[in-house]
């Protein structure tokens, strides 16, 4: 005999860190709350591991020019939802925010960090800002 539950698979029901249902946030502020709050959770494997592909030398630079880091509530909300996503990545992992198109990366200490546009890392470790988006 098996139980019957009621499962929302749509996260409807899911309180956001401001204290209200994910599903009476207007449609056109959604997609940024669910990237602020990590709706999507953290990226599921699919990296190689550092054996097989090291860390990008790029990011062990001391050059990298952070004058024109994002500052601001933008930032704020577009760092917490990649730290939700890079979360138990390893060091070399980036993605770019569907927020605001800025890179951010998982450092070889751990840290997740902004990158410059300009700065190349592989596609290899690549993360999607979601797992059902390549």
């Amino acid at each position: 005999m098996t139980k019957q539950r009621n499962i929302s698979l749509n996260h409807d029901d899911r309180i956001t860190s401001a204290g209200r249902r994910l599903g009476d946030v207007p449609d056109f502020a959604r997609h940024e709350v669910e990237w602020m709050d990590g709706v999507h959770g953290t990226a599921n494997g699919g990296l190689p591991s550092v054996a097989e592909f090291p860390i990008p030398d790029v990011l062990y630079s001391k050059g990298i020019d952070h004058s024109a880091h994002p500052r601001g509530s933008k930032a704020m909300i577009d760092v917490h939802g990649a730290n939700y996503r890079l979360k138990d990545c390893r060091p070399g992992a980036w993605l770019v925010s569907p927020y605001t198109g800025w890179k951010w990366a998982v450092w070889p200490s751990g840290r997740i960090g902004w990158l410059p546009k300009r700065i190349e890392l592989p596609n290899a470790l690549r993360v999607y800002s979601r797992d059902d988006v390549q």
